[in-house]
């Protein structure tokens, strides 16, 4: 029976592949004053998503983070029209998540180009997750759904504390 077990749980595990991930730059990165900075990424076949977050660790002003495919990064960069996969706003840190529709050469853009008066130090990190494990989009939570659950939980405690004190008393009356 064990064996029984054991291999249908490798025929499982041959059936599906297993989701991996694979660091591409972990690392931190200068970008001029007034500058950008391009990195290659190259996808393979497999379906992959690519997770992408920054911090800024010296510099004046927030940098930008674009996700483009190689051809659109040239395009950009000759002042051309061209199709933004992914980005981030001009922050000191952010970070996003994309799942490219084909496999193909992309680049990731560092834009210093917002006050551009100092260089920035960038610390990146780009991750590639292979396979199907689906992680969708980040979103930020809702306020008003966060103020409902917090002043619920004080109500419901404050509930069990009554109940308690109530339930206290009543036995030190007894005695």
């Amino acid at each position: 029976m064990t064996s029984l077990w054991l291999a249908l749980l490798l025929a499982s595990k041959g059936a599906a592949p297993v989701p991996h991930s694979v660091t591409l730059i972990d690392d931190a990165v200068k970008v001029g004053a007034s500058k950008i900075r391009t990195l290659d990424i190259d996808l393979p076949v497999e379906p992959a998503r690519i997770v992408c977050s920054f911090e800024v660790l010296q510099g004046g002003s927030g940098v930008r983070v674009v996700l483009l495919k190689r051809e659109d990064a040239q395009r950009w960069l000759r002042g051309e029209a061209h199709e933004v996969e992914a980005s981030t706003p001009f922050a000191r840190g952010g970070a996003f998540s994309h799942k490219p529709a084909e496999p193909d050469h992309y680049q990731i853009v560092l834009d210093n180009r917002m006050e551009g008066r100092t260089a920035a130090e960038v610390h990146l990190l780009v991750r590639v997750l292979y396979g199907e494990a689906g992680s969708g989009p980040v979103r930020a939570a809702e306020p008003r759904r966060g103020q409902v659950l917090v002043w619920g939980s004080m109500l419901l405690f404050a509930a069990i504390a009554a109940t308690f004190t109530f339930r206290f008393k009543q036995n030190l009356d007894r005695e």
